[in-house]
């Protein structure tokens, strides 16, 4: 079959055809059974939490290749090591940004402490073999997400999971505006811990976090809140 052809066809039974969806309490991977590349997806309430190295762009210059390419192995081996150990799922890796999704009822809670805890790592144990600290930002954000399969079937280096929704969207874009800080919805900051909202949750005396209103780059306004407070191994 002509490849116009095949790309018709598949197009339009994206279109045409009826979409299944089913609700899940996991984070699915590329291999989940209950994910094919049809009009099938899954829908979850979810946790995203985005990191990313602020001017990433410059480290080859400023460092050289091989430098380069050990800041980037030691930052996403403390982002995996860390995440997981909340609990958290690593689907994305993007050179500079690493992707981590959390179910479960503490889910709000394991992203927040995954960030606080990264902060720490990136910059007491990473930084010190360079003479320029490095400087990251964390987004994160909660909702409901349809979950699909997309790629091509038969060959694990063209398929992927995409996350459908705005808690994942909203978590990239909020990553993107702290300087060096964490920065999540309101949605988040309603559902976690006090632990991880106060200094000292017992008294409550002194908030972690500064309330504000951001204006996204689609002129949308919403309500975040952002802290420069990190966590200790």
């Amino acid at each position: 079959m002509a490849l116009k052809e095949d790309l018709e066809n598949k197009i339009n039974s994206y279109f045409n055809e009826s979409y299944e969806v089913e609700e899940t309490t996991i984070v699915p991977d590329t291999d989940y059974s209950k994910l094919t590349f049809g009009n099938k997806g899954l829908t979850a309430e979810l946790a995203f939490l985005y990191v990313d190295i602020r001017k990433s762009s410059e480290l080859h210059t400023t460092y050289g290749f091989a430098n380069a390419a050990r800041i980037y192995q030691s930052f996403h081996d403390i982002c995996v090591r860390i995440i997981n150990y909340f609990n958290g799922s690593i689907r994305s890796f993007d050179g500079d940004r690493v992707m981590g999704i959390f179910s479960g009822d503490s889910k709000c809670t394991n992203a927040v402490k995954s960030a606080m805890k990264i902060r720490w790592a990136v910059d007491k144990l990473l930084s010190k073999h360079l003479k320029t600290p490095i400087k990251i930002g964390c987004g994160i954000d909660y909702g409901k997400i349809l979950i699909i399969k997309v790629g091509k079937g038969g060959d694990d280096n063209n398929k992927d999971i995409v996350w459908v929704g705005q808690a994942s969207n909203y978590a990239a874009h909020l990553s993107g505006y702290g300087k060096n800080s964490i920065i999540i919805s309101k949605n988040t900051y309603d559902r976690m811990h006090a632990s991880t909202k106060w200094k000292d949750e017992n008294t409550k005396k002194e908030n972690m976090w500064t309330h504000k209103n951001l204006t996204l780059r689609n002129n949308k306004k919403i309500e975040v809140y952002e802290t420069s407070y990190w966590w200790k191994l």
